[in-house]
């Protein structure tokens, strides 16, 4: 298994470019939602973890559809569920040899909490909590064998608000993976991710549509990254994660329509 360091500036570049394209699995977007609003969306995600004490590299695919709701102000709470496909590479355990795994796509599943305080200076900033977690699986039933498991991650960070374009939030990262893997030779490992801590980023565009309703449609870009980001040639890159979002946020659907509508 080759690996070769590589700069990080160099990684957030190839991630800044690629990010129309490739899709961090936070809460999509970031921006806290208005009381009795619905977001509805959609998103891709991309995520390079290294395993076990042996940081072996893997890559995660997952598709989501989410639904988000504000009970009340600064707190709401969402579901995500859709599918999800893994790829390890090779590996030594105890002296045996682990071939490639290649991984069709199976459950993905959980949900998600936010929340975040008022606005301050001239309600430009807020801080914003995030927290996930999903079940999944992934199995290669011609072989049968499979990784399955559960991760978790929890976010803090500073939201700046750009009036007529929408939000960018930065912060630190937490992420958890554990679950168990059923390899080529009928054995049972259980695994963790070796990378827990990277820096996050999120940009949430809220792009002008006509004044047909009062939803508001947004894209959403997430990333994350840790300075030990590695590169491997047989799973590209690990140490990131990166994911794609497209959906829209309801109008107030009970209560008392504020005097001044929601304009991100």
């Amino acid at each position: 298994m080759n690996k070769v360091k590589v700069p990080l500036f160099l990684v957030v570049c190839l991630m800044a470019g690629w990010s129309p394209c490739i899709a961090a699995n936070m809460a999509n977007p970031a921006v806290p939602l208005p009381p009795a609003r619905i977001s509805v969306g959609a998103s891709y995600h991309l995520g390079g973890y290294s395993l076990t004490n042996l940081e072996i590299p893997s890559l995660f695919n997952r598709i989501h559809g989410r639904v988000e709701y504000c009970p009340l102000r600064y707190l709401s709470i969402g579901i995500d569920g859709g599918t999800m496909k893994i790829d390890v590479d090779r590996f030594r355990h105890n002296g045996d040899s682990v071939p490639i795994f290649h991984g069709d796509y199976g459950y993905s599943g959980g949900g998600h909490l936010k929340v975040s305080t008022p606005s301050f200076f001239q309600n430009q900033f807020t801080v914003i909590a995030i927290g996930q977690a999903t079940l999944f699986n992934s199995e290669n039933t011609d072989v049968k064998a499979g990784y399955k498991g559960k991760d978790a991650s929890g976010v803090i960070g500073i939201q700046y608000h750009i009036p007529g374009f929408g939000y960018i939030t930065a912060g630190p990262l937490v992420y958890v993976i554990q679950g168990e893997n059923k390899s080529f030779d009928g054995k049972t490992r259980y695994y963790s991710n070796a990378d827990n801590i990277r820096g996050w980023c999120s940009i949430d565009y809220f792009p002008k549509v006509a004044d047909v309703s009062n939803n508001k449609p947004y894209i959403s870009f997430e990333f994350s990254i840790s300075p030990s980001a590695t590169f491997s040639r047989q799973v590209p890159f690990q140490a990131f994660s990166a994911s794609i979002s497209i959906g829209s946020i309801t109008k107030r659907l009970y209560g008392t329509e504020s005097e001044v509508e929601w304009n991100p």
